[in-house]
C-alpha cells in the first residue's frame, strides 16, 4: 500500500488527503459537534464581541454603546445598541469554516510543521479579525445604505474573505515573500 501510495503525484495525493479529511470534518461536525455548538458557541461570541469592540471604537461617540448578547434558541448573538438589535451574528457567519479551509490546506503542503504552524496560528488570528472588521462593515453598511446590505453580505464582503485566505496561502507558498511583478 505504501508503495502504491508514494507513486501517485503529489497533487493527486493533496487531493485524496483534502477528501479524506473534508469527509471526516463533516462527520464529526455534522452529527457530534454542531448539536452542541461546539466550537460555534464560542467562536461566535469571539465574533461579536471583537465586533463590538470595533463598533464602539469606530462608531459616533454620541450614539449609545454596543453589547453583545447571546440568542441561544437560535444559535446567534445579538449586538444592541440602546434597545434595538443593529446586527445578528449567526453560527454560519462566524468564520469557522473558513478558518479550516486556510489552516487545512497549509497543513496539507509541504513545508516543515514550525513553519506552518506559525502561519496557521497568524492566519487564524488576522481571519477572526477580519471577519470582526467585516462584520462591523456590514453594521455600518445596514446603518447607512441598507439597500446594499445584501449584495456586501453575501458577495463582496464574502469575496475579500477568500482573497484573504488566498493571500495567507501565497506567503505561505513564497515563503512569505512578495514577488515582484514586471
Amino acid at each position: 500500500m505504501n508503495n502504491k501510495w508514494s507513486n501517485l503525484s503529489p497533487a493527486l495525493q493533496f487531493i485524496i488527503k483534502s477528501v479524506l479529511i473534508v469527509g471526516a470534518w463533516r462527520l464529526l461536525y455534522f452529527f457530534i459537534l454542531r448539536p452542541i455548538r461546539f466550537p460555534d458557541k464560542l467562536l461566535t461570541r469571539f465574533i461579536g464581541e471583537g465586533t463590538t469592540v470595533f463598533i464602539n471604537f469606530f462608531g459616533k461617540s454620541t450614539l449609545p454603546k454596543v453589547y453583545c448578547v447571546d440568542n441561544i434558541n437560535v444559535g446567534e448573538v445579538l449586538l444592541i445598541r440602546g434597545e434595538h438589535v443593529i446586527l445578528r451574528i449567526g453560527d454560519a457567519c462566524n468564520g469557522l469554516e473558513l478558518m479550516l479551509i486556510y489552516a487545512g490546506v497549509i497543513s496539507l503542503l509541504p513545508g516543515n510543521k514550525k513553519r506552518k504552524t506559525l502561519y496557521i496560528i497568524v492566519g487564524l488570528l488576522l481571519l477572526l479579525i477580519a471577519n470582526m472588521l467585516r462584520c462591523t462593515g456590514l453594521e455600518w453598511v445596514y446603518e447607512f445604505y441598507r439597500p446594499l446590505f445584501e449584495t456586501t453580505h453575501h458577495y463582496i464582503f464574502t469575496l475579500v474573505m477568500y482573497v484573504s485566505i488566498f493571500i495567507g496561502w501565497s506567503f505561505y507558498i513564497n515563503k512569505g515573500r512578495l514577488k515582484e511583478v514586471g
